[in-house]
């Protein structure tokens, strides 16, 4: 929906960014806090450069809230654009730290943070940069690791939900900017209730997944780094071999640590599972789960991936990839170039599941499990439609729940849409030198917000295809609805162009 703005529209606007940044402001205090624990006795600067950068953010939010302080209601329209003004602004604040701790470029340092925030995964600090040995992640403070796994968690439930709490008094406020982030799925009558338990449930989580870590063989900081990138479905890791590398993650030499790998599945599930559902636990136990289609869904599809592609990756790398896929957690066993090497045909399973995605409601990306499996009944239902008697009545119904022709008009144009995203970035990488498979994995896996990669995303990438890339995890992130906000920017221009004549 495409609507059109008014000078009023724009003061609802950026007021309400401008509250938003000034609370999401103090998420910086965080990796301040730890580097001041961990690094201020041997590089005091890098507790300032957060320190600056969570008060440009707040200066900024603070400016904007007196500039358009007026008291008319937050609707739809304002909504969308509110939502993806934010995002857009707040990760060029978040990837000033990078800037200015590591000279990453301001483009990389943007690219890092958008995929951070959109949970995707896909990272230009993992390979070694120009010419050098040495990734980036393997240089990096521990607090910046922490910083982009930080971000991640919080990307994970949204930075609107984030600030949700606090800076909004107003329901219908609060409700519009959640819906227009693709998070109204309700637990509780109460709209702040609801968010409360969202977070609640989060954290649990989060904590559970610190625990199996920790328990397999993990530091407690890269316990911490992992649980919060696998909960959130993002799948970043902390150094620049990724999980395939010799320390805690192994038992002893060339001995991989199962349980390093179980724990990681079992986290992404969890985080790729709805909340609504993971809420139900308290009254209906384990049942909940195994009632929710989404989830057995999820589960069947990424055991019958994993079947495929077994003869061609062996069958531990099979089911750890096919349910990293599908999850969109992003985690990988081998290096990127290893990756690359894989066959056609494994790849083509993986896009598919990174395609799908998880549940709705979730943290993971994709199409999301509930519009897959409605579009697969349409389809069946309209063959069934077609070969019953012209007047016949039968239930259209997904979990219970009656699905109307309109519903099934919206799935469809929303897959329409988001397949007419993978084309323009296959397109542009394509036109860019990248190979036809390696270019729809890599576009699939950013669109997706999954993160896995076959070595397209790198330190020295041509610019055009990490502006493409950087602008499908957005649009994976905020389920394309969002961004077409934005189109009513011209019809106000030319309004007032108009008027002007």
């Amino acid at each position: 929906m495409i609507w059109a703005y008014t000078i009023r529209d724009f003061k609802i606007v950026f007021r309400d960014v401008g509250n938003l940044l000034k609370l999401s402001s103090v998420a910086f205090l965080i990796p301040a806090a730890l580097s001041l624990f961990l690094e201020f006795g041997s590089a005091p600067e890098i507790t300032s450069y957060y320190l600056m950068a969570g008060a440009i953010t707040f200066l900024i939010g603070i400016i904007l809230h007196l500039a358009f302080n007026i008291e008319d209601e937050t609707r739809f329209k304002h909504a969308f654009f509110i939502v993806t003004i934010v995002w857009l602004l707040f990760t060029f604040l978040a990837s000033l730290p990078f800037i200015w701790i590591l000279s990453m470029s301001p483009l990389d340092a943007y690219f890092e943070t958008m995929s951070a925030l959109t949970t995707t995964g896909l990272s230009v600090m993992t390979l070694p940069a120009g010419k050098s040995s040495i990734a980036l992640l393997d240089i990096a403070p521990a607090s910046l690791i922490f910083w982009r796994s930080f971000l991640s968690w919080i990307g994970g439930l949204g930075i609107v939900l984030l600030a949700m709490l606090g800076v909004f008094g107003c329901y219908t406020r609060a409700s519009r900017l959640i819906i227009a982030e693709g998070r109204e799925e309700r637990l509780k009558a109460n709209l702040m209730n609801s968010v409360r338990e969202i977070w609640v449930i989060y954290i649990i989580l989060t904590i559970v997944g610190i625990v199996l870590l920790y328990l397999s063989g993990m530091e407690p900081l890269d316990a911490v780094n992992y649980s919060m990138s696998a909960i959130s479905t993002t799948g970043m890791t902390t150094t620049g071999k990724g999980l395939a590398v010799q320390n805690n993650f192994w038992v002893n030499e060339g001995v991989r640590n199962y349980w390093v790998d179980i724990s990681l599945i079992i986290i992404m599930l969890f985080g790729a599972t709805s909340f609504y559902v993971h809420s139900l636990f308290k009254k209906k136990g384990y049942k909940a789960y195994f009632k929710d289609a989404e989830l057995r869904g999820l589960l069947l599809l990424g055991l019958v991936f994993a079947i495929f592609i077994v003869p061609h990756l062996g069958a531990e790398s099979a089911f750890f990839h096919s349910f990293s896929a599908i999850t969109c957690g992003g985690f990988a066993l081998v290096p990127e170039p290893v990756a690359a090497l894989w066959p056609d045909f494994a790849k083509l399973i993986l896009i598919a599941a990174m395609f799908i995605g998880g549940s709705s409601g979730s943290t993971a990306g994709g199409i999301k499990m509930a519009r897959f499996l409605i579009f697969i009944k349409s389809i069946w239902w309209k063959a069934k439609e077609t070969l019953l008697p012209k007047n016949a009545m039968f239930a259209r119904k997904f979990e219970g729940m009656p699905v109307d022709s309109e519903h099934i008009k919206e799935i469809c144009l929303f897959i329409l849409l988001y397949i007419m995203f993978i084309f323009l970035g296959v397109f542009v990488l394509t036109f860019n030198g990248e190979n036809l498979t390696d270019a729809l994995f890599e576009v699939v896996s950013a669109q997706g917000n999954a993160g896995i990669s076959v070595g397209v995303t790198h330190p020295g990438m041509n610019p055009i295809n990490e502006i493409m890339l950087i602008i499908n995890m957005f649009v994976g992130r905020l389920e394309i609805i969002p961004i077409f906000s934005l189109l009513g920017i011209p019809a106000y221009l030319r309004g007032r162009k108009k008027l002007m004549l």
